[in-house]
């Protein structure tokens, strides 16, 4: 059995504004959260001796993070490569630039070479070695059009209809991956995706609701 940990979407550097600065460090307190949270998730890695790391994608709000925030990040994560536990950081649509061209604030750590760390930008299956075994990982990270169609494909279609290309499209690219996967190794899809046709549960509704209430009192 290969022992899991899985986090994502933790938006490192946001919300500076519900913040103050902490005289003792320097640092704004809503920041401090932050760090303390994810490095309870780390704790919780190390603490259980889990195999396998798995980011989910939009480590930080946009892809040019402070640097100040880019640290505290790797800091966190380095834990990780000191305790041996591989990781895969997954590109979500926070962490490319606005043209959806890259993961600038991930792929630096591919291009350092950080032992045990593997980064997943593109739909690629990944074979990774863990202290309880090998498994195979399907990285899928937020594809935008450019990375599934061309320009004249999408000349003159409608957005629905592209969206609906973009669809097919990666159904015959996923569907690939998934053939070349060896079927004796198990095996975690990760994807940063939109979920088609979901339904909001109560608690949704309920949070919209008072959002608008709140707006009208104001």
């Amino acid at each position: 059995m290969i022992k899991i940990l899985h986090l994502s979407d933790i938006h490192l550097g946001s919300g500076f504004s519900h913040g103050r600065l902490n005289p003792e460090t320097g640092l704004n307190t809503r920041l401090e959260d932050f760090i303390h949270t994810l490095g309870r998730c780390i704790d919780r890695a190390i603490e259980e001796a889990v195999d396998l790391v798995l980011f989910g994608g939009d480590a930080f709000p946009d892809a040019t993070p402070l640097p100040i925030v880019q640290e505290a990040f790797a800091a966190q994560f380095r834990r990780l490569v000191d305790a041996q536990i591989p990781t895969v950081l997954l590109v979500g649509n926070h962490d490319q630039h606005s043209q959806g061209a890259g993961g600038a604030s991930l792929c630096i750590y591919r291009t350092l070479g950080v032992p045990g760390f593997v980064v997943g930008d593109r739909l690629e299956t990944h074979r990774i070695q863990t202290r309880s075994g090998e498994i195979q990982i399907i990285t899928l990270p937020w594809l935008t059009r450019s990375a599934l169609l061309t320009r004249p494909q999408t000349e003159g279609l409608s957005l629905t209809e592209v969206n609906q290309m973009l669809i097919d499209r990666l159904r015959v690219v996923l569907e690939g991956e998934i053939r070349r996967l060896d079927p004796n190794l198990p095996t975690v899809l990760l994807g940063h995706l939109m979920a088609d046709t979901a339904q909001f549960g109560a608690e949704r509704f309920w949070q919209w609701a008072k959002g608008l209430r709140c707006r009208c009192r104001c």
